[in-house]
């Protein structure tokens, strides 16, 4: 059994683009003439968090790297972060991948936060 990938696109043509894991999202191949219509994210529960309506789409890996001990050099993957951009609001998901807690957070589009994204980054 193959498995799931970190999230699956419904692109504006209904066209579906699967996403890698957590260490290849493939967030960056997203063809870029299409607008994301709908995103349904994997969560490491099994269960799928699905984003839709939105005018962009945002997603980062937030990872710590062991700088000392018998793990140094390791990475860990601790959180994965899925925005979503309505005129000037964003609607953030950070997803704890350890034990699946989502913390919701609304942000403005000035927030320093939202600010501090890379803009290269929404699709």
């Amino acid at each position: 059994m193959s498995k799931r990938p970190l999230f699956v696109l419904v692109l504006e043509d209904d066209t579906i683009y699967s996403g890698g894991d957590f260490t290849n999202t493939k967030w960056n191949e997203i063809p870029l003439n299409k607008k994301i219509k709908r995103i349904f994210y994997s969560l490491t529960n099994k269960d799928c968090l699905c984003l839709d309506g939105y005018d962009k789409y945002f997603h980062m890996i937030e990872a710590t790297t062991d700088l000392s001990g018998k793990e140094s050099g390791k990475v860990r993957i601790e959180f994965a972060y899925i925005l979503g951009r309505k005129e000037d609001k964003i609607t953030a998901y950070k997803i704890n991948v350890k034990n699946g807690n989502i913390l919701r957070t609304e942000y403005d589009k000035e927030d320093s936060f939202i600010c501090g994204l890379n803009v290269n980054g929404w699709k």
